[in-house]
């Protein structure tokens, strides 16, 4: 089962380790200030953080590695705090996850600057990706099944 590890938590950064063979790098972020988090996206409605290195995920739906970017913003997983009890952003069995997701969204599907074989791909797949991600974690196929479910259901449009 794979394992995350909770490496340096500072003041404003943290750095997760996932002993899994699909995730190839730690998620190092920088978590935003209020300030910053409204200067960046916006918002400030959910905690938003900045990736200090790229995350490497290889995605056997996708058919080679995706790299997220060093820089990119995230708010982790876009969980109602209504069942952070049950889920939170930062839990291990999404935050890896919701990183690789939220960057297929924001490209809209658009993976051309990739070195994949789908150059493109749909809402579907990016939700799919999502799930894929979440069993190299090691969530359960309860959980898996929830969030797929949800952001199928509730999940931007694009």
């Amino acid at each position: 089962m794979p394992l995350l590890i909770v490496l340096c938590s500072g003041q404003n950064r943290l750095t997760l380790a996932c002993v899994s063979d699909q995730f190839l790098s730690e998620l190092n972020l920088w978590c935003l200030s209020r300030e910053e988090a409204i200067r960046a996206t916006g918002n400030a409605d959910s905690p938003y953080f900045e990736l200090i290195t790229p995350l490497q995920y290889r995605s056997t739906l996708l058919g080679g590695i995706i790299e997220v970017p060093k820089d990119f913003l995230t708010d982790l997983g876009s969980i109602p705090r209504a069942v952070w009890w049950w889920l939170s952003p930062d839990d291990y069995d999404i935050s890896y996850p919701s990183v690789i997701h939220d960057y297929i969204y924001k490209q809209k599907g658009d993976l051309s600057a990739q070195q994949l074989p789908q150059k493109r791909v749909d809402r579907e797949t990016a939700d799919r990706v999502l799930r894929e991600a979440m069993a190299a974690v090691g969530a359960s196929n309860f959980r898996q099944g929830v969030v797929y479910n949800a952001v199928r259901t509730f999940g931007p449009r694009w």
